[in-house]
């Protein structure tokens, strides 16, 4: 089983190579054929080389320096040593506050609670569920995001960049590095990394959302309208297109289309063009699958590869990833869908000013 996990990843991997290579290689050969001269080929090999040290191996280097802590969750059968033991641990690490001075204060009272509550073993829990609260939850006056917070954040920005790209190897490669820097954020935010069989599962379903979100923009590219209101059709259920509308079906010029009727019209005429229908769609399945990717990376810090051991705890994990992942979808594109609707209106309205 193991031989058949690595063959997979090896697999999937130089597959993703070869697609990357072949298009930095290219790229480097025209810029200096436009330049007339090599040196350029090789500057943005070099600049490749820098933005992978940057965006994929450094963040690795950080996840794995992080401490690793089996469960980051307060056991309800702990006896009272332990849960202090645990919490002088969480007070050793506290790097999820930004600020220095705010990060020494919470861990300055953060021991004191613990030093005061060391034998009185339910404030003990309360104390710790507070702290893991604000991991998992985030805090405004600590300027603390959360764990939760962080995955529907990349989400977003998954969906807005594969949206606008149009191009499946970008969108391969950004995919593979927001899930590798959505990693880094949630180990970052919680203190702890997972272990590192977990760890190496994590990177195989990056590689392998990489190459769906690939397939995924070939599978959607020239895709044809879609008409979300096709409620009539004509015979062989197709809407016709908008261009079709007639400027006398309007309500109240024509008798028949009036009220219900012309709604209902105008409607099934509506049709979205297939570019916008496919940025949409593209967006949404790689923000999905990374969506995936960061709930299960909080269920690996939260229940230990203990709890986590075994086919049918495994599975759960997967469901209960999936199922958070589609909940958090829809305010996730119409969230993304706004800010980009706000952010091309307000660029419209910046260049109409700028030509007056």
């Amino acid at each position: 089983m193991k031989r058949n996990i690595v063959l997979i990843v090896g697999i999937t991997l130089a597959i993703l190579t070869m697609m990357l290579m072949g298009n930095v290689i290219t790229i480097a050969e025209k810029l200096g054929e436009v330049c007339n001269t090599v040196y350029v080929e090789y500057a943005f090999y070099v600049l490749i080389l820098l933005l992978a040290l940057i965006f994929i191996i450094r963040p690795l280097i950080k996840v794995h320096n992080a401490p690793e802590f089996p469960v980051l969750a307060v056991d309800s059968e702990a006896g009272t040593k332990e849960l202090h033991k645990f919490g002088r641990r969480l007070a050793s690490n506290c790097g999820y506050i930004s600020d220095p001075e705010k990060r020494r204060e919470h861990q300055i009272a953060l021991k004191k609670d613990l030093q005061l509550y060391s034998a009185d073993h339910e404030q003990l829990k309360q104390t710790l569920s507070k702290e893991l609260d604000l991991r998992f939850n985030g805090d405004k006056e600590l300027d603390v995001l959360g764990i939760n917070t962080r995955i529907k954040e990349w989400g977003k920005t998954v969906f807005m960049v594969t949206a606008i790209s149009q191009n499946g190897i970008f969108d391969s490669a950004a995919v593979m590095v927001m899930n590798y820097k959505l990693i880094e954020d949630i180990v970052l935010a919680s203190g702890f990394r997972p272990t590192r069989p977990q760890m190496f599962r994590l990177y195989v379903r990056i590689l392998t959302t990489s190459l769906i979100s690939y397939c995924t923009s070939q599978v959607f590219t020239d895709m044809d309208g879609v008409a979300p209101f096709d409620i009539a059709g004509d015979s062989v259920g197709e809407a016709a297109d908008v261009t079709d509308v007639n400027p006398e079906d309007v309500v109240g010029t024509s008798p028949e289309l009036d009220g219900e009727d012309s709604l209902t019209g105008l409607l099934a005429r509506f049709k979205i063009p297939g570019v916008v229908a496919e940025s949409a769609l593209q967006g949404a399945v790689n923000a999905l699958l990374t969506l995936r990717i960061g709930y299960v990376t909080k269920a690996y810090l939260q229940e230990g590869p203990e709890a986590l051991s075994g086919v049918k705890n495994k599975r759960a994990v997967k469901r209960a990833a999936i199922k958070s992942s589609f909940k958090a979808l829809p305010g996730i594109v119409a969230g993304s869908a706004s800010a980009l609707g706000k952010g091309i209106t307000g660029f419209v309205a910046r260049m109409a000013s700028n030509e007056k």
